[in-house]
């Protein structure tokens, strides 16, 4: 069997309020945005429920001077996180300038998450024989899963695995593949760390629809690590039987993600809200029956995605719903974090670590495609 002995999520130390995010919104870079557009823009961010996100960047660029850096016109160079001021044509910089900063942001992310994990967990880098790595925010190469462990300096690695582009649902992919490796007997001690930064894609520069602007307010910077190993011990999570649907083949253009030359594209479409409620209502009652003994909800600890406010609110609609009460552990990482992409179900699960009701609980997450994953813990005690 397979355990999850611990969890660990690191970000950081800036943040994007919505007060900053409405400022930015007001600066010159967006003047091509009408009144009525910039308005429901607003709108938008008011209604978010996001109070928050933790940004690699510092945006603080658009209205002072950090450091005095300019445009490096006077030989000045910029530091990475005033990313738009070193930008050769002012606050708009190429998508190689961006990859940098999400590389350094990402290297540094994911050492101080495996190591937070290490160090709650007791485990010495001579005990870990496998690392997974998630990321759906950029590419690097050599990939994350052989870069960090010769960072950390591992020892005894016996395999290890990128698990990449699988979006909100990359934690539950990695701890299902850690899960078989390590019912494979493949490896006993398994790393995982999914990180994601998105601050350095904002695009701000061309008029996008309302479907492409959304993901620049959603989604923030961070990083999720989780040690699994074959030791049953107290107080530690199993991990059960994994299952998914896919929404369908007409629901492949739901979430894309292209690359532009100043930065990333994402669209979100509009139906996507509305088509995840129908099939999540479908097949809510087969979901239940899987997951409890009394298709109970009250049987389970729910660590739900918290994609945004859409996605959240689809699980209180269903038959039965899932109150806030069900949901608090996902409404405080959407509030105070916003969406991390592949590390913000590892953020709800270390918030549901200290603060647990249940000996049962699920994980729940959808993805590109469109498909959603669940996979259901069970607590030694």
């Amino acid at each position: 069997m397979a355990y999850v002995q611990g969890v660990h999520s690191v970000s950081p130390e800036k943040y994007l309020s919505k007060e900053d995010l409405k400022r930015i919104f007001d600066h010159e870079i967006c003047s091509h945005y009408s009144g009525k557009q910039k308005h429901k823009i607003k709108h938008v961010i008011d209604n978010m429920e996001i109070d928050k996100r933790p940004c690699y960047v510092d945006f603080r660029q658009f209205w002072e001077d950090l450091d005095a850096d300019k445009d490096g016109s006077e030989g000045i160079s910029p530091s990475r996180r005033n990313l738009f001021r070193g930008a050769k044509k002012f606050f708009d910089p190429v998508i190689g300038s961006r990859v940098l900063v999400w590389e350094e942001a990402i290297k540094d992310m994911s050492v101080k998450a495996a190591r937070g994990v290490m160090a709650k967990t007791n485990v010495g880098p001579d005990q870990i024989d496998c690392v997974i790595t998630n990321t759906s925010t950029g590419l690097m190469l050599p990939n994350l899963s052989t870069w960090l462990p010769q960072n950390l300096e591992l020892t005894r690695l016996k395999c290890h695995y990128s698990v990449d582009s699988t979006g909100c649902g990359g934690a539950i992919a990695c701890l299902d593949l850690a899960r078989s490796t390590i019912l494979a007997s493949r490896a006993k001690c398994v790393l995982i760390v999914t990180a994601d930064c998105s601050s350095p894609f904002l695009c701000l520069q061309n008029p996008l629809g309302l479907d492409e602007v959304i993901p620049n307010l959603l989604f923030g910077d961070g990083c999720g690590s989780a040690l699994v190993t074959d030791e049953e011990n107290v107080g530690s999570w199993k991990l059960n039987e994994p299952f998914s649907y896919l929404l369908g083949e007409d629901t492949s253009h739901f979430i894309t993600l292209g690359i532009r030359n100043k930065g990333y594209g994402m669209s979100l479409s509009k139906n996507l809200i509305p088509v995840l409620h129908n099939t999540l209502l479908q097949y809510w009652p087969d979901v239940l029956r899987k997951l409890t003994k009394t298709s109970d909800v009250d049987e389970l600890e729910w660590l739900i995605h918290p994609g945004g406010k859409g996605i959240v609110d689809i699980f209180t609609h269903l038959n039965p719903p899932l109150t806030k009460h069900h949901l608090r552990h996902s409404l405080k990482i959407m509030r105070d974090k916003g969406n991390l992409v592949s590390s913000t179900l590892i953020s709800v699960m270390e918030t549901m670590m200290e603060d647990w009701e249940k000996n049962f609980a699920c994980l729940l997450g959808p993805g590109p495609g469109v498909d959603v994953k669940f996979l259901p813990l069970s607590r030694v005690y």
